[in-house]
């Protein structure tokens, strides 16, 4: 063999090993949209009120939530053009009562709204604390087919503590869900298997140094996810403690804030 003719067989090999790193790099980071599952149990409602803003509502399964649906868009539920972003919302373990109060006002506030209308939905867990993935995955896609107006290709995971734990677990289980997660203390650690897998979700990742026992788990997952998931951000913090995302919050030696973050998902 001569050498022109293996100089030719190197380069169509680099060649391939470069289109088959693109390919898979396109393959690895394009999100599949998800297939909603119809169950009647999180589908059918058993109880439900209207506050003018929220929506009650518990299902047969027991899983109950809150909903807020932006005014011009209330009475018009099944407008599929209106494509509005859905943030959903986890709290920490033992602390269901401030959910709605504070995390919902949160999303529901003009900060977030003036960038771009979203509805929120409020999860409530059965007991203290989130532990099942398939169904609350299941109650949040018949959330979506009950609520035509919600861009189910446009969903964002707001979580604290074991909240924004379980949000990375349920991203990790059916990762067409979300679009992003907001992980305030949170301290979930993936296998190699489940990074695969959320490569293309984005991640705004914030853990304290000093939150012992969180920190230890959780600074290792946020680096990764720095790292290899897109438009992915890590804040790891020497002064806080235990904590959840503010929307007020300044990346550390950055222009980026999270309202600035935030826009770049719910916009694409």
């Amino acid at each position: 063999m001569t050498k022109k003719i293996k100089r030719i067989i190197i380069f169509f090999f680099i060649l391939f090993l470069l289109v088959l790193g693109i390919v898979l790099k396109i393959k690895l980071y394009s999100s599949s949209e998800l297939e909603l599952k119809y169950d009647v149990d999180y589908y059918t409602i058993t109880d439900s009120s209207d506050d003018g803003k929220w929506i009650y509502e518990k299902t047969l399964s027991g899983l109950s939530y809150y909903l807020f649906i932006p005014t011009k868009y209330k009475n018009d539920r099944n407008n599929k053009d209106a494509k509005l972003p859905l943030v959903v919302t986890f709290n920490g373990s033992c602390n269901k009562g401030v959910n709605l109060p504070i995390y919902g006002r949160m999303f529901t506030s003009e900060k977030i709204q003036n960038i771009k209308e979203c509805s929120v939905l409020v999860l409530l867990a059965r007991g203290d604390y989130y532990s099942d993935c398939h169904d609350v995955s299941l109650l949040i896609q018949n959330v979506l087919m009950k609520n035509l107006c919600i861009d189910k290709t446009n969903i964002i995971a707001f979580g604290h503590s074991q909240g924004a734990e379980f949000a990375v677990e349920l991203a990790c289980h059916e990762p067409a869900l979300f679009r992003a997660v907001i992980s305030g203390s949170g301290y979930y650690q993936p296998t190699f298997k489940e990074y695969i897998r959320i490569l293309p979700v984005q991640f705004y990742w914030k853990i304290a140094k000093r939150d012992k026992g969180i920190y230890e788990q959780g600074f290792k997952t946020g680096r990764r996810l720095a790292r290899f998931c897109k438009n992915s951000i890590n804040i790891e913090l020497d002064s806080q403690v235990h904590f959840w995302v503010e929307l007020d919050d300044k990346v550390p030696d950055s222009d980026m804030t999270f309202l600035k973050w935030f826009e770049s998902i719910v916009t694409k």
